[in-house]
């Protein structure tokens, strides 16, 4: 059985009905609607995103192992945890180093050049020379001392 749509007032034959459009107080409330439910998704995200597991390397984000022992790497030399420690550590072997090699020597006259002085970099602890304002190996700036 065929249907067929008619307008009573075009008064003609229709062959694809639309519709009844929204009036303005549907659209407002679907909006409102919209918004609230996206609000709460995000908000249901939110939390459920705040308590998950850390559980990955901040590094490689690969997953990391949970033991009841330390790692055997960080009981070797009892190895500084933060990066302050490592770098003042590797600055004062380095220091230690040039103390012995100089003891070793015989003091030689210095000739027309001066010997410059050396400083570390805060950054990546290399010997550099006192007053530059890049360190030429780790590149960070560095103020002037």
């Amino acid at each position: 059985m065929t249907k067929y749509a008619y307008c009573k007032i075009c008064d003609k034959q229709v062959e694809n009905p639309v519709r009844e459009p929204m009036k303005t107080s549907q659209k407002v409330v679907w909006v409102m609607l919209s918004i609230a439910t996206v609000g709460i998704g995000a908000i249901i995200f939110a939390i459920v995103y705040a308590n998950r597991k850390k559980i990955h390397c901040p590094t490689c984000r690969s997953k990391v192992q949970f033991s009841s022992e330390p790692h055997a790497k960080s009981k070797k030399e009892g190895e500084p945890l933060t990066q302050r420690e490592r770098i003042l550590k590797k600055a004062g072997k380095a220091k230690e180093e040039k103390a012995k090699s100089e003891e070793d020597t015989p003091p030689e006259i210095p000739e027309e050049e001066e010997e410059e002085e050396l400083t570390f970099c805060p950054y990546c602890g290399e010997d550099i020379k006192k007053g530059i304002s890049r360190c030429p190996y780790c590149h960070s700036t560095l103020a002037i001392r």
